[in-house]
């Protein structure tokens, strides 16, 4: 797939990790201020989110700004059920609040969400449809939140199957697949309650499958964020200045596949051509 002359286009993966989503938008804005425009993006859990936001126009300022505000308490409603012990609704209602009532086909950058059936174990890609409600599935985190009734399925977080979501760019043909790894470091939190014992566990399940799926990124962009919580959004400009950074080191990378150089003779015919 070709966006232009001269250039390769390349599609973006972004990663689940929580409030370490903030580094997803450090790379959007090195790419943004690079020129490169990602031909497609995938997403999971919050990279489903940054994901959905910026293709539908939200630019990684505005992300940023909306981050400042996020947190635990702003995206979850206490609402007991057998199957979880709160709604993670609030996210649907802050998407659309953000960006109105969409379907993900008719994104300006295509887009695909990945999400759970916790019922089947299978993966579930949504490349259409209503865009809250597949980012309310895809970060709704099992044992946590109730799961998302769509369509009859039960939904929930798309790390589960899919960590780094490559596979929807794969699908698509693109040559050049760009991951963002919120997860690089493999390092796990502190145990303080029950979420960091649910997080834990399930980030060692799925980090082997991880590192298998990232052999199918070209260029692979690896925050170091071991640091910062995946709670707290207090370390937001810090998260975001990690992504800017990391993506930052990964730009010759990047732009070396899209911006490949000329075929041999380009320049001498060129400057045959200037000489008349």
């Amino acid at each position: 797939m070709e966006s232009s002359v001269g250039s390769i286009s390349f599609g973006l993966a972004l990663s689940g990790g929580a409030a370490r989503g903030a580094a997803h938008i450090g790379v959007l804005e090195v790419l943004e201020s690079a020129g490169l425009r990602p031909a497609m993006i995938s997403g999971t859990s919050v990279g489903a989110l940054v994901g959905g936001l910026y293709a539908f126009g939200k630019t990684p300022a505005q992300i940023l700004a909306l981050a400042h505000k996020l947190s635990w308490s702003k995206i979850s409603s206490f609402s007991p059920s057998r199957l979880g012990l709160l709604s993670n609704e609030e996210i649907a209602s802050l998407v659309e609040d953000q960006v109105g009532k969409v379907r993900i086909e008719d994104a300006p950058i295509p887009l695909a969400i990945v999400a759970t059936d916790i019922r089947s174990g299978e993966k579930v890609v949504f490349r259409e449809g209503n865009l809250a409600e597949a980012v309310m599935a895809s970060s709704c985190l099992p044992g946590i939140y109730r799961p998302v009734n769509i369509n009859g399925r039960l939904l929930v977080d798309g790390f589960l199957v899919e960590n780094v979501p490559l596979s929807p760019l794969v699908e698509a043909g693109l040559a050049v697949r760009v991951a963002v790894n919120l997860g690089a470091e493999r390092e796990y939190r502190e145990l303080e309650d029950l979420f960091d014992v649910i997080l834990n566990a399930m980030e060692i399940a799925i980090d082997a499958n991880t590192m298998n799926a990232l052999r199918q990124a070209q260029v692979i962009i690896g925050p170091r964020l071991a640091r910062f919580s995946r709670r707290d959004p207090a370390h937001v400009p810090d998260m975001y200045e990690e992504g800017r950074r990391a993506a930052r080191d990964m730009l010759p990378q990047l732009q070396a596949l899209v911006q490949p150089p000329p075929p041999p003779g380009f320049w001498k015919r060129l400057w045959r051509s200037l000489k008349g």
